[in-house]
This record gives structure tokens, C-alpha cells and sequence, in this order.
């Protein structure tokens, strides 16, 4: 059954998106939080989080900086409040969901090429200064999720000695109450078994923490340091 209602719910994104560009910008927000929250119940993913995410993550805008373990991440990221994603330039090339990510407006990077990170550099500022809230995930790749790898500074670039801040929010999967890397995305793994993989699971919970603001006031590399510090720090990695 649950193969079958992601596929309609997918076909009808598809449709729905068709009209995305005659909406404003508060009902693009409302048709994305509905979409994402929409898949994670499909999926019987359970969305746990700590902090004030409403309060944080709707009324001010941010360069918000998570770790990465899965496609998943901007979905449970999106549930709570919708944000412009910053992805890896591979993922527009995935079939449906790369299109409908670029009609949602996500920022896609060439992380090998100089040029092209100048450029995303001069969108992610270009989004900030128009009151959007940007996401990155500086790992650079996703990861099992047991703990974070080392953070690349190159985006923060954006933000460094600026008046933005910083949004530091932590993932991770759980299933009984008990790590998880079910929802990983790791290796050579496909979209497809992602998805079977996460459809075998009815318990599957994604556990979000979202820290203080942080200033970014300092260099890239410092601002950069202090923004993985403070994803280390929560109790999702302290277990």
C-alpha cells in the first residue's frame, strides 16, 4: 500500500508544481511543508524534535547548517519549516525528484569547480539579502549519521564577518528508541533501495535538535568549526 500512495503523492507534486510559479512566496512555503509532511507520513517516518523549531525557524532567516545522512534530510528539514536547500549537482539529474527540485528553487553546486562555488557563494548571499533562509550540508556527503564528519568552510564564505547567523540542527534516525542508519545514503546505494530500504521500517523516527543561533562573526573556517562543535554537542551524539 505504501509504495502505491508514494506514488501518487509524487504524481501529484508533479501536477501541483505545474502552477508553483503563480503562487506567492508564504503559499509556496504552505505547498512544500504540506508536500514533505505528506511523504514522511507515507513513509511512517516520525519527525522528534527539540528546540523551538516554529519559533526559529519560520520568523527569522539564516544560513542553517545541518549534517547529512539522507535525501531524506530536506524533507524532515522541510516539515518543520521550508527552506532553500543548497544540493550537490548530481541530484538534478535524478529523475522527477531532480526536476521538482529545481522548480522549487534549490541552488545546485558543483563543489569541484572554483567558479561554480563562487556562484552559489553570490546565491546563497543574493537569498539571505532577500529574507530567505538558506541550507547547507557542509560535510559535503552524507554519512551513517552516528556521528558528523569534518565540516568544509568553503559556503560559509556567505555569512563570515556578516550580521547573518548561523542555525545549527542535528539528525539523526532512530528505530525503538535506538540509533538507526536506515535512512543513510551512503556509498553506491540507488534512490530506489533507499526508498525500499526505508519502507521496510514502521517505527523509523528522524530526531532533530535545534540549537541557538550562532553569530558569524569571524572567518569561515572559525565559523565553520563552531557550527560542527555545536551539532557534537547535542544529545543526539552524547548517547
Amino acid at each position: 500500500m505504501k509504495p502505491f500512495l508514494l506514488v501518487l503523492h509524487v504524481f501529484s507534486a508533479m501536477i501541483q508544481i505545474l502552477f508553483f510559479a503563480f503562487l506567492n512566496k508564504n503559499m509556496r512555503k504552505k505547498l512544500i511543508r504540506s508536500w514533505a509532511n505528506r511523504l514522511l507520513s507515507i513513509l511512517q517516518v516520525k519527525v522528534v524534535v527539540s528546540g523551538e523549531a516554529p519559533k526559529l525557524l519560520r520568523s527569522k532567516h539564516y544560513l542553517i547548517v545541518s549534517n547529512h545522512i539522507s535525501w531524506l534530510d530536506i524533507h524532515v528539514i522541510n516539515s518543520l519549516g521550508p527552506q532553500v536547500f543548497v544540493a550537490k549537482s548530481d541530484v538534478a539529474s535524478w529523475p522527477i525528484f531532480g526536476w521538482i527540485a529545481k522548480m522549487i528553487g534549490t541552488i545546485f553546486i558543483q563543489r569541484e569547480k572554483l567558479s561554480d562555488l563562487k556562484r552559489v557563494i553570490r546565491l546563497i548571499k543574493s537569498r539571505l539579502n532577500d529574507g530567505d533562509s538558506v541550507c547547507i550540508f557542509p560535510e559535503g556527503t552524507s554519512s551513517d549519521g552516528k556521528s558528523v564528519l569534518e565540516f568544509r568552510s568553503n559556503l560559509f564564505e556567505a555569512v563570515a564577518n556578516t550580521q547573518h547567523h548561523i542555525l545549527p540542527i542535528a539528525i539523526q534516525y532512530r528505530e525503538y528508541q535506538r540509533y538507526s542508519d536506515r535512512a543513510a545514503f551512503v556509498g553506491d546505494m540507488g534512490l530506489l533501495d533507499s526508498i525500499k530500504n526505508i519502507l521496510k521500517s514502521r517505527v523509523l523516527e528522524a530526531h532533530v535538535v535545534i540549537n541557538e543561533p550562532l553569530s558569524a562573526n569571524g572567518t569561515r573556517q572559525g565559523v565553520a568549526l563552531q557550527a560542527r562543535q555545536s551539532i557534537l554537542g547535542t544529545s543526539l551524539f552524547q548517547d
